[in-house]
């Protein structure tokens, strides 16, 4: 099981939305460490970011952010509740 990171707070995990996503590559840009952009071209969470979690970075938060299209959100991942952005 994921600890809770050194700031004390959850771990997220980051869900990128396949169908929304056109490859611009500023989250991969604006957040190396978190995502990446995969052989299709298509944003993708680095390993510990798809599944375990990991934890929340400024870099990361403006990756979501600065997505054009709206394809990334943050999630909790211990209660899996979304963190960013806001419904």
């Amino acid at each position: 099981m994921t600890a809770r990171s050194e700031t004390g707070t959850d771990p997220v995990v980051v869900r990128v939305d396949r169908d929304r996503c056109i490859g611009s590559g500023m989250c991969a840009l604006s957040a190396p460490g978190s995502l990446a952009l995969g052989a299709d071209g298509l944003a993708e969470p680095v390993a510990e970011y798809a599944a375990g979690g990991a934890e929340l970075t400024e870099a990361l938060t403006e990756a979501v952010d600065f997505c054009p299209v709206e394809a990334l959100t943050l999630h909790s991942a211990f209660g899996g509740h979304r963190i960013a952005p806001a419904e």
